[in-house]
């Protein structure tokens, strides 16, 4: 694991509690593979977030700032749908 990885698994542990743990994959390919039913919403969710050029780089310097872009824009979206 790299030395950033394991720097941020250390604050969420000492800001959260949190104990995060990292999985390393299994290359072998599965034989029972079923697709996600609803993964189409997620991806459509993702990209209307995407049409917002402040989500697309990251400008903001903290991290609650990100957070409250995300959420404008989704407010905004769900404005354009009514």
């Amino acid at each position: 694991m790299e030395v950033i990885g394991r720097e941020i698994i250390e604050q969420v542990k000492n800001k959260f509690g949190y104990i995060i743990e990292v999985v390393m994959r299994n290359d072998q390919k599965k034989k029972d593979f079923h697709p996600i039913s609803k993964r189409w919403v997620i991806e459509r969710t993702f990209a209307w977030l995407d049409n917002d050029r402040r989500l697309c780089r990251n400008y903001e310097l903290l991290l609650e700032n990100s957070e409250n872009m995300v959420k404008l824009s989704a407010i905004k979206i769900l404005l354009n749908k009514i």
